[in-house]
């Protein structure tokens, strides 16, 4: 403790979710008690076959080229004798990009001579730039029609289209069990603007297949840019496959690139960390003949919403770690769009329904209400399509089609959905400080009266000052310290706060009894001396405790004898 006088005196100093499955799916429908989804607005198409081309850009409504306004935040897209697209395409592998939306809102697209659709393609917030990847059907004459929600400029890349046959060679899909293919963070070294890299074709993907299904993703953006995909040993094309906005960004997009014999290569405008799984490829014209692994598209529909009533209950998200089984009827690979709405900071991964869960994600959340969607290519297994949360989500299941082929075996149970119940509080790591108290202050004019003075009133200024330099004391003192924490407030400040001369007495103690602050005071000479000096006239008294993290307390005091 010290004390202090001025003007000339002395001083001194998972509840557990019963489990279920969505039963009787022909890929279009879902049983009752599971959430029904939109009828199809057209029979599917006929099965074909991939035919890669180069990526093109077929629509950039700023540049106001490749579309044809068709209604409000509507546009379509004619594709015939475009790009190279063969003629009598079904279907086209694109990259679908928003640019500068007003406000957050979706995508959609479908064939032109289709109703529209509720499935989105693409989500995104406000000012964002974002893609994603997607098979659009199109109409007899190659066209179809994309809607942003809210005004927002669009740019469609094409990178493939599927043509009808019911047998092939080149342009089969062939699933592999997801795996990474490439990992910068590996090395610690972040690609610098504008880098360029390759990268060889996986074991077991033959030198002459025509494409890859892939996931690509940028984690630490250094800055706003976007991503280019092209066959490596070719021209690098101006259409892009991934966008970021600014740094420290993570964004994936996955879709189906065209490869060469050499492989694949990426352009990253802006730099980062880059990460690509890859998910199956497509046929080269080595392969046998064979209807596995041709595709039949379909006009978007809602296979699955959480948010309203799932397999999982009404309302009922996946839970941190918890899963979902998509059961289907029909085997081989579907290929849809997922959406992770509200959502915790982490990944959703697919993965064939009882089969282990791949260690890599399907689509990225970066949480705090984020909506983001993202294509996917998922073999299924005779059990259908399993969803696994990382960290917690609403999940979104819009169907584009299916590729023809053998389905995996489930061989583990299905997953469970727990819910982890209020999440508790992490523990502080910080003190914490009492509102300030002016006790004692009978105390004080009690041992005053003892030694034949005057009782002391309240000088306001004083009181406030007091309760100030109280809490200011508490909140620098580093536990396991002497009393070097007690340091005198300035005289001229408190004189000011006070409107005329000072002297002040401070002390501190463990505990939270503010009468061993003014015994400590009491038996303290100096600190006495300043109680029952006759010449004050009023006080300002403050007291603040200080609790640790680990419950220990103290108790910081201030006395400010005034002589007005």
């Amino acid at each position: 403790m010290r004390t202090e006088r001025s003007v000339g005196m002395s001083r001194t100093s998972f509840v557990r979710a019963a489990q279920r499955t969505l039963a009787g799916v022909v890929l279009l429908t879902v049983s009752t008690g599971g959430l029904a989804p939109q009828a199809s607005a057209g029979a599917p198409a006929a099965s074909a076959a991939y035919v890669a081309v180069q990526p093109c850009r077929l629509t950039d409504t700023r540049a106001g080229t490749g579309f044809t306004p068709v209604g409000t935040q509507m546009l379509q897209v004619n594709t015939a004798g475009t790009c190279g697209i063969p003629a009598g395409a079904t279907a086209l592998a694109l990259t679908l990009t928003v640019v500068d939306p007003q406000a957050n809102g979706y995508l959609n697209a479908w064939p032109a001579n289709q109703s529209q659709p509720t499935a989105s393609s693409l989500n995104f917030s406000a000012r964002q730039v974002r893609a994603n990847g997607s098979i659009i059907r199109v109409d007899g004459t190659g066209a179809f029609r994309v809607y942003t929600s809210v005004p927002a400029h669009v740019v469609v890349d094409v990178v493939g289209a599927f043509v009808p046959a019911s047998s092939a060679r080149a342009g089969r899909f062939v699933p592999v069990s997801p795996q990474r293919m490439f990992d910068s963070r590996s090395t610690g070294k972040k690609f610098g603007a504008g880098a360029g890299f390759s990268l060889g074709l996986p074991a077991g993907v033959p030198s002459d297949a025509v494409a890859m299904a892939v996931n690509v993703t940028i984690t630490d953006s250094a800055g706003a840019g976007f991503i280019t995909e092209y066959p490596a040993g070719g021209q690098r094309p101006t259409s892009s496959i991934l966008n970021v906005d600014g740094p420290g960004q993570t964004r994936a997009v996955a879709g189906i690139l065209p490869v060469s014999p050499a492989g694949m290569s990426l352009y990253v405008s802006a730099g980062g960390f880059v990460i690509v799984d890859v998910l199956g490829y497509f046929t080269g014209p080595s392969a046998k003949a064979s209807g596995d692994g041709l595709f039949t598209a379909y006009d978007p529909q809602r296979l699955l919403d959480t948010r309203g009533t799932s397999p999982l209950g009404k309302g009922i998200p996946l839970y941190p770690g918890g899963g979902l089984e998509l059961a289907t009827s029909q085997g081989g690979t579907l290929a849809y769009n997922v959406t992770s709405a509200n959502g915790a900071a982490g990944y959703v991964t697919a993965y064939p329904a009882g089969t282990a869960i791949p260690a890599t994600s399907t689509v990225n959340s970066v949480g705090g209400g984020d909506i983001v969607a993202n294509f996917a290519i998922t073999q299924v297994s005779n059990r259908g399509l399993g969803m696994f949360s990382q960290s917690g989500s609403h999940l979104i299941v819009d169907l584009q089609g299916w590729f023809s082929g053998p389905s995996a075996t489930a061989t583990l149970p299905p997953p469970a959905n727990v819910d982890p119940g209020p999440v508790a509080a992490p523990p502080s790591t910080v003190p914490t400080f009492s509102a300030c108290s002016h006790s004692g202050l009978d105390v004080l004019n009690g041992r005053r009266a003892s030694a034949g003075v005057g009782a002391l009133g309240v000088n306001p200024g004083a009181e406030a000052f007091a309760c100030s330099w109280a809490l200011q004391l508490a909140q620098a003192y580093n536990p396991g310290s002497s009393g070097s924490a007690l340091v005198h407030s300035s005289s001229a400040a408190r004189d000011a706060a006070s409107g005329c001369g000072t002297g002040e007495n401070i002390a501190f103690t463990s505990g939270t009894n503010g009468a061993a602050l003014w015994n400590l005071w009491f038996t303290s000479a100096p600190h006495l001396a300043n109680v029952v000096n006759p010449d004050y006239r009023n006080v300002g008294i403050g007291m603040v405790v200080r609790t640790e993290p680990n419950g220990a307390q103290t108790i910081w005091g201030v006395t400010d004898l005034t002589l007005c």
